[in-house]
């Protein structure tokens, strides 16, 4: 927990009683993400449009990926542009939620099978216009971090460890590739939760860190804000609203509302920023944590309220 700036809270549960030597190691042993990387990847999309590296979202998807003609000659698919992949409702037959990651017939698990994921992610039939349906879709991070590197000549993770990473002082990460050097931009970053809470400090700061602007204010204000009809967004997720590859929900602390935005990985992975309440969050778990929400029943309960009850800060 980092409130006002400053780590107030930070608590590791080793698997036995006192055992305080596994506890260090969780303390310095970077965190399987999961999809909280799709935000992580979000914000390299900014910084590559802070560069003029992308003209901004209304960007033709085609135009990155002229090796796919045959593709882009549907006409729904040649008007996909950079915000349809941003905002999960490119409008393909994607089909992640329903079927679990142990079923071979789960698309994001036919995708990492496949001898081309890009070609996989972009061929399924359309089934929505773009821009009007939203669907829970890895491989549409998987793609945008490709992106990453065909504009830039550096693949997501080098890409993030010069423009992102560096400046935040993140020393200790791993990103997962697939063949061809294809970067899990959708959710193979491992990073240590020092660190995680450190991407949502840098949103909280709008886009700032240490007095340097690391991503445009803009962009953080575009990418955590909703762009999904709420009723669009399935019950499961508990959520209300779709960000760019941000999810955007509240919670009761008594009597009052808390606006947040998160970044969510399976099993539990979580980096929430409360920009009201000057805090960031971060909760992680195994990945196959059947608890995944709890954090957020904890959040409610308990931390919320407290929070809540905690005297303004004098004035100086």
């Amino acid at each position: 927990m980092v409130k006002n700036g400053k780590l107030v809270v930070e608590e590791y549960f080793p698997r036995q009683e006192q055992d305080r030597r596994e506890q260090m190691l969780r303390r310095f042993a970077p965190q399987e993400m999961t999809s909280a990387t799709k935000s992580v990847t979000s914000i390299l999309i900014g910084i590559a449009i802070d560069q003029h590296l992308i003209s901004g979202v209304d960007e033709k998807v085609a135009t990155f990926f002229p090796e796919y003609p045959d593709i882009f000659a549907n006409a729904d698919k040649a008007r996909l542009r950079l915000r349809d992949l941003l905002s999960m409702s490119a409008g393909l037959a994607w089909d992640e939620w329903t079927r679990p990651y142990s079923d071979p017939l789960n698309d994001y698990v036919r995708m990492i099978r496949s001898d081309d994921p890009i070609r996989y992610a972009f061929e399924l039939p359309v089934v929505a216009a773009p821009g009007t349906k939203f669907a829970y879709n890895s491989g549409l991070s998987v793609v945008l971090g490709q992106i990453i590197f065909k504009v830039s000549g550096l693949r997501a993770d080098t890409f993030a460890q010069r423009h992102l990473f560096a400046p935040l002082g993140i020393t200790d990460h791993y990103w997962t590739k697939y063949p061809d050097e294809i970067v899990q931009a959708g959710g193979g970053l491992y990073l240590r939760p020092r660190d995680m809470a450190k991407l949502g400090q840098l949103f909280l700061n709008g886009g700032r860190w240490q007095g340097k602007q690391i991503v445009s204010e803009e962009w953080v204000r575009q990418s955590t804000e909703n762009h999904i009809d709420a009723a669009q967004i399935p019950a499961a997720a508990r959520a209300e609203g779709y960000g760019y590859q941000w999810w955007l929900g509240s919670f009761k602390a008594g009597d009052r509302v808390v606006k947040s935005y998160s970044a969510r990985g399976r099993g539990g992975q979580f980096i929430i920023v409360f920009p009201d309440q000057h805090m960031v969050a971060v909760f992680t778990s195994g990945a196959d944590n059947p608890l995944t929400f709890q954090p957020l029943d904890l959040l409610e309960r308990d931390i919320l309220p407290a929070v809540a009850a905690l005297p303004a800060p004098s004035a100086r």
